[in-house]
């Protein structure tokens, strides 16, 4: 019996996952597709306050930095190269570069960062009845942002399902994902905003051209 017992041990650990490798899986998942839909959960902790503050959204992601976001009340579009800040409830749109968008608001902060950065450990958890894998990463290429990040992967396909993230300040934010889906191919058009009937368009990028003559 106790032979078996130690067979056993060794089996797990030849099949045991490392924490490169669990990283490695979740890159082929992304590299696997061309875009992506999903929708997402931010709560942020200010350092030393027990409130937090709650943002939810959608986003479709595509390649060359094109992405669709969408929070209660604004919408922001982007086409690689122009960003339009679409303000529904004012019927107003506010044409920028993508640079300048709220780097808390960009797809890459929301979640595609821990795919560049090592990992660290790697454990099994449940959440929500489902087992998940908490994959500890360093944030040192990300050094001036972060202080410490983790990515928690489904073990179905090891796509992110939760991201904790603790900037350099102390505050700590939790991104859950759901509802992810892959897209072999996205219509061009969806990042690109269609003008409408009443809505203003202003393009900032040339009242700053004017601003500087």
């Amino acid at each position: 019996m106790k032979r078996l017992a130690i067979l056993f041990l060794c089996v797990q650990a030849a099949f045991a996952l490392s924490a490169s490798e669990a990283m490695e899986k979740s890159k082929a998942w992304f590299k696997s597709s061309k875009a992506w839909s999903f929708k997402f959960r931010a709560e942020s902790f200010l350092a030393g306050e027990p409130s937090s503050n709650i943002q939810k959204g959608d986003l479709l992601v595509g390649d060359a930095n094109r992405f669709r976001l969408s929070i209660p009340g604004i919408t922001f579009i982007s086409d690689g190269e122009s960003l339009w800040q679409w303000n529904i409830e004012q019927k107003q749109v506010l044409i920028k570069a993508v640079a300048d968008l709220e780097s808390s608001l960009h797809p890459s902060e929301l979640l595609f960062k821990y795919l560049n950065c090592k990992a660290l450990s790697l454990k099994e958890e449940s959440w929500k009845g489902k087992k998940i894998y908490v994959l500890k990463l360093s944030p040192e290429q990300y050094a001036d942002q972060f202080a410490e990040m983790e990515v928690w992967l489904s073990d179905k396909d090891f796509s992110p399902v939760r991201l904790y993230t603790v900037d350099v300040m102390g505050n700590s934010t939790w991104y859950d994902v759901s509802e992810w889906k892959t897209l072999k191919n996205v219509d061009k058009e969806k990042f690109k905003f269609k003008s409408s009937p009443g809505v203003d368009e202003i393009d900032m990028r040339k009242l700053e051209e004017l601003c500087f003559e």
